[in-house]
């Protein structure tokens, strides 16, 4: 499994993974769990519409997900057509004037991807619990 990805309403619950554990927002957001941690990412209506349709249906497509929000399918190579997990990434941390820029993976097929953007990630080219929801990716 390559990723979680959950729909999270206004004032429910999410699971954060270690060490924040649940956590409650205000907002309307995607949290997707993957192997570079958890993350939460505010959503507007529309935008939480369709992830929570692919989220919900058979097969959830990670392409669909990558054309919303590319962080919200970082693990999936657009070269390859495949999503990959942590052991197939070789992930490097790229640093700016002592600041963190962005984490960068190499897939197993050789192509270079920003994997999870920092300060200035875009340069680059390219930070998101539990609802009623989930899809296993």
């Amino acid at each position: 499994m390559a990723a979680v990805v959950k729909v999270a309403r206004s004032g429910s619950s999410a699971g954060m993974g270690s060490p924040l554990g649940c956590e409650t927002y205000d907002r309307d957001g995607i949290v997707v769990d993957c192997f570079l941690g958890t993350a939460w990412k505010s959503a507007g209506a529309a935008t939480l519409d369709a992830v929570q349709e692919i989220v919900s249906s058979q097969a959830p497509d990670p392409v669909t997900l990558r054309r919303i929000g590319w962080e919200l399918a970082s693990f999936y190579c657009i070269d390859c057509g495949l999503n990959y997990c942590h052991a197939d990434w070789d992930a490097y941390v790229l640093v700016d004037d002592d600041f963190y820029d962005c984490t960068m993976g190499i897939c197993p097929g050789g192509h270079r991807h920003m994997i999870a953007g920092g300060r200035r990630g875009h340069k680059a080219r390219a930070s998101l619990g539990r609802t009623a929801r989930d899809a296993a990716i």
